[in-house]
């Protein structure tokens, strides 16, 4: 049996190859760079020096607003972009690659982060130039929080990509972004939300999301152990039905 490639080279190939993929899709690369600077433009902009639940609202929108382009990126360039993949029948090329699924796995990931560091960095300049003050620890402590926080919906996008048409991805992707957005108090504060949404929230895996990003601008509701604890049970929850929804799909097409 031939040997394959070293495994280093090769997954940073198919990551450098997948990022520009995406790069060069203005229909994702184009919105998600652009939808968090516009929510602080017109929400953020105007509001700072005012206080929200206590905490200066420029870093507690910026936080906010960056959990909610975090997760949308997530779900978006799985769920979306897995699904597109299968419709295409680039999953039966990649089969036929010899390709490792394991690098290729990796390297979706990898391209996931890389465009949520772009789209923070953006984001944080701009506030910054805003005028939102922070210390340099805390711009890192908030970006950590962003990136690792958002894990597991990267997972529940891989799930959702494998388990549904390329043309019913989207809107399949965006009923579930929303809800998610506005019930765990990304967009408006949980305080403001109906009582029935407070009583829900706190089992949401966005809500937890949320609670751990405002722990960098020291207002979270929930203990940070607790909500990284309930994060992973996500992420283990939304694994599983990842590695279910996969081997269904290889099991209709290739068995």
């Amino acid at each position: 049996m031939p040997e394959l490639a070293p495994r280093l080279p090769m997954l940073v190939t198919q990551t450098r190859c997948e990022f520009v993929r995406l790069w060069r899709q203005p229909a994702f690369s184009l919105p998600s760079i652009a939808l968090p600077v516009m929510f602080f433009t017109l929400f953020g902009l105007p509001r700072l020096g005012e206080r929200i639940a206590g905490a200066d609202a420029g870093p507690y929108l910026l936080a906010t607003f960056g959990a909610v382009s975090m997760t949308s990126v997530m779900l978006f360039s799985f769920g979306v972009g897995v699904a597109a993949e299968r419709g295409a029948k680039v999953d039966i090329l990649m089969r036929a690659a010899p390709l490792p699924p394991v690098v290729h796995l990796v390297a979706r990931v990898l391209t996931a982060l890389a465009f949520g560091v772009i789209i923070l960095s953006i984001l944080f300049a701009y506030g910054g130039v805003a005028g939102v003050r922070q210390s340099p620890v805390d711009w890192v402590v908030m970006a950590i929080c962003l990136l690792l926080g958002a894990l597991p919906f990267l997972a529940a996008g891989y799930a959702i990509g494998n388990a549904v048409s390329a043309g019913a991805a989207a809107p399949i992707v965006n009923l579930i972004w929303a809800p998610l957005s506005f019930g765990s108090g990304l967009f408006v504060p949980l305080p403001f939300l109906p009582s029935v949404i407070q009583q829900i929230a706190p089992y949401l895996p966005s809500y937890r999301y949320a609670q751990l990003v405002l722990s960098s601008v020291g207002e979270a509701a929930e203990p940070v152990g607790e909500c990284i604890a309930w994060l992973l049970a996500y992420g283990v929850l939304f694994t599983a039905g990842a590695l279910y929804t996969t081997r269904t799909d290889r099991r209709r097409k290739f068995v």
